[in-house]
Order: C-alpha cells, then structure tokens, then sequence
C-alpha cells in the first residue's frame, strides 16, 4: 500500500469526485467486501428523510454522549471542514487515520479498476472510510445519515441496523427519487430492514400510508412522533425554547428555529426504541440542552442581525418563513437567496415571498449552482425588489445598504453556501 500524504490524499478525493452522483449499491458492496465488511461490527442508527436528518442525528448523538456512549456521526454535507463529516463526540477524524483510511480505499479502488468493475463515487468512498474508521476506533453506537433517498444510497449497505428513523419527507431530488411523495417516500422507506424498529416525524397522509405499508410488510414495529403531546412552552431567541413532550417536562434546546422542537422529539423517540439501560429522562435533558448544530437558523451576526438557514426546498422554506414570522412578526426582513439549479426555486420563492418585498439573488460557488440572473428574474413575479447581486460578497453589501438598524437579514437557499457567509463576516 502507498501512503498518501493529506494533500495526496484531498486531491485523490476531487479526482474521484468527478464522477458525480451514482445510486446504486453494488460498487458499495464490492468495495466494502474488499475492506472486510466494517459496518457488520458496529450499532449503527440509520436515518433518511427529507429535511431535519442533521438536526434530529444530532440530538440523537448528543443524547447518547451524554448516557457516556461514544458516537460515531457521519455527516453529509458538511459545512467548513472536510473532516467533519466523519467524528466521534464531536470530535473530527484525525489527518493521519483520514490518510491511511484512504490510502487502504485508495488501493482497493485501483484493484476493482484491474478487475474491470465500476470505480465507487465519492460519496461511496467516504462512506466506507466512515466505517471503517468507526470499527477501529470501538464506537458503541453510530448515528448514520443518507446521502439521497435510502433504498438505492450507499449506506443502505447496512443489513442489520439497530435502529431506522424517518424525518420529515417532502418533495426534493425528483429527478432520482421521483415526481409524487408516495414515490419518494418509498425510497426514504427503503433503509427499514426486518428486525430491526423505526421511528418516524409526523409525515403528509401519502407519506405516511407508504412507510405503514411498507412496516407492516416487513413486521416492523413503528413508533410516530406524536403532535398532540407536545406543549411548547417558551421561545426565546438566542437563549433556549422550552417544551414538554409526552412524561418529559421543562426540555429546553438551544437551536433557534421552531421546527427543531419536532425534530428533537423525534430524536426522544429513537431514544426510546432503544430501550437502553440508561436514566433516560436524565440524559433527554441533558443531551437535548448540550445539542449544537450550526447553519440551521443560525445568527452570524446581531448588528445588523443576520440569520442563515440551510432551507433549500418548500418544506424546508415553510419552516424558515415560520420561524422568521414567529421571531420577527414586526420587523422589515431583507432575504438574500442562492440555489442549486436542481432545486424548485420557484416554489421557494412562492413560499418566502409573504416574508418580505425584497429578495436579492447570488450564484453559489458550486458546478450545480443556479445563475443569480436566473433566480433575480423568478423572484421579479414575487417580490416588489430583486436584485442581482451575482456573488455572496456582494449580496451582503448590497443588503447591508439596503438595511436599517431594526432590520433583520436572512441568508437561506443551500447548506453549501453557509461557510461562505461565515467566511464573510468572520463567524464560526
């Protein structure tokens, strides 16, 4: 084996990425075969769903690290550092095992090549790396999140989870998992494995009947966050929102935005298909107060006030139109949007229109980024003020103009465009 040097080994990763995004799971199995099967030896929470997969994989950990478990967290995408998508208890995998995961990957790949197979995608070398990275280091428990939909995702190579959660579906990626709910929900139903419990957010009617059915296939028990026991009882803004859920009384969490009380309640859920030996009410409270999560309506900076969220399809705008009507019923709001051109910017725009009268459009820095000419000449159907501001830097300028001192300004639009943001205006 040649052992990459971390340059080496971030430039082997770009290379392979070119080949975009491949659904399937037969390059996963081969590769993973070759590499001795890691994911056999490991408790492994296997999560899909539409929006909220990070935040409810997030209070799932944190909960878990605070009964003194160690919880592997494999994250997609990530946000400023390449090695945070693979961590235990927060704490990201090191250079030298990143190095020599990839190197052993690296080798394998070059030997499927020679025997005349599919090359894996990226996103399929990552996953394995994950793994195997999970298996040396003795994770109890490993908190595992999809890449796209779950029946054909790279992860559903695991056989036999311990545990299968479902959050909120909704329409997104049509193109691969298809047009209708029903159609994408059986792809997110496509991770339940016989033996093994599920839980789900309160889905759609069309959502729910497809994950009952296909539960009810499998003898599959099937535990569904419940709406109606939930009792919110304060929100207030950068210090906690507080609520009690089921038995559960006075929870407090510290992310911002209003539809992360559900998704903490989901999390609650998992916690209790489990069925640990742990003083679960204690560790719920802890575990939920000590989440963090950033780039879901986080604050980057308080003068002027300016929030950023990963909204980046109409559920997920719904949720941020929510929360920023909640939080700021009063104030003038000021948005500032950019898109992946796969993404249905038409109805986010229809979505988020009733926040504001002005949106102003930027190109994210990526391949599959829609051109802010295109997105300015959308939003002119919607909103009183467009502008194109064709990159973030400038969009920020121009909303900073724009704003008065009582203003609040909302950044939203896609996950990859939050460090950008952070870059920007030096917040972290």
């Amino acid at each position: 084996m040649i052992q990459m040097t971390y340059e080496e080994t971030m430039d082997w990763i770009q290379q392979v990425g070119k080949t975009g995004i491949v659904l399937g799971l037969e390059r996963m199995e081969e590769l993973l075969n070759r590499i001795g099967r890691p994911e056999r030896a490991l408790n492994i929470i296997h999560v899909a769903g539409t929006n909220g997969k990070g935040s409810v994989c997030t209070f799932i950990a944190a909960i878990l690290e605070a009964a003194g478990y160690k919880v592997g967290r494999y994250i997609s995408p990530t946000l400023y550092d390449y090695r945070e998508r693979i961590q235990i208890n927060g704490v990201y995998i090191e250079t030298e095992d990143l190095t020599d995961g990839m190197s052993r990957i690296r080798e394998i790949c070059e030997s499927m090549a020679a025997d005349g197979l599919e090359v894996p995608t990226v996103f399929e070398v990552e996953t394995a790396l994950s793994f195997w990275y999970f298996k040396k280091k003795n994770c109890d428990f490993v908190v595992l999140e999809t890449g796209m939909g779950g029946r054909l995702d790279s992860t559903n190579v695991v056989e036999h989870p311990v545990l299968s959660v479902i959050t909120s579906i909704s329409m997104d990626h049509m193109a691969q998992l298809g047009n209708t709910l029903s159609a994408i929900a059986y792809e997110k139903a496509g991770i339940l494995k016989q033996g093994t419990p599920a839980v789900s957010a309160s889905q759609k009617p069309e959502a729910m009947e497809v994950l009952r059915a296909q539960c009810h296939k499998k003898n599959i028990p099937l535990a569904v966050m419940a709406r109606e026991r939930l009792i919110i009882r304060e929100r207030r803004l950068f210090v906690h929102q507080t609520f009690d859920y089921k038995q559960y009384k006075g929870l407090n969490i510290h992310l911002d935005g209003i539809y992360q009380v559900e998704n903490a309640c989901l999390a609650i859920e998992a916690i209790e298909a489990l069925k640990l030996e742990i003083p679960v009410e204690k560790v719920i409270t802890q575990g939920l107060s000590a989440a963090r999560w950033p780039g879901r309506f986080q604050c980057l900076s308080k003068q002027p006030l300016i929030f950023i969220d990963g909204a980046h399809n109409p559920d997920g705008a719904v949720a941020l139109r929510e929360t920023v009507e909640t939080y700021f019923p009063k104030q003038r709001r000021i948005l500032i949007m950019g898109v992946f051109a796969d993404k249905d910017y038409e109805a986010i725009l229809k979505e988020m229109h009733s926040v504001s009268e002005m949106l102003i459009s930027f190109t994210p820095q990526n391949v599959r980024g829609l051109d802010s000419g295109v997105l300015k000449i959308a939003a002119q159907r919607y909103f009183d003020q467009a502008f194109d501001a064709k990159t973030a830097e400038n969009a920020l300028k121009i909303a900073k103009k724009q704003a008065g001192p009582e203003d609040v300004i909302i950044i939203f639009g896609s996950l990859s465009t939050i460090s950008t943001f952070c870059d920007i205006l030096g917040s972290k």
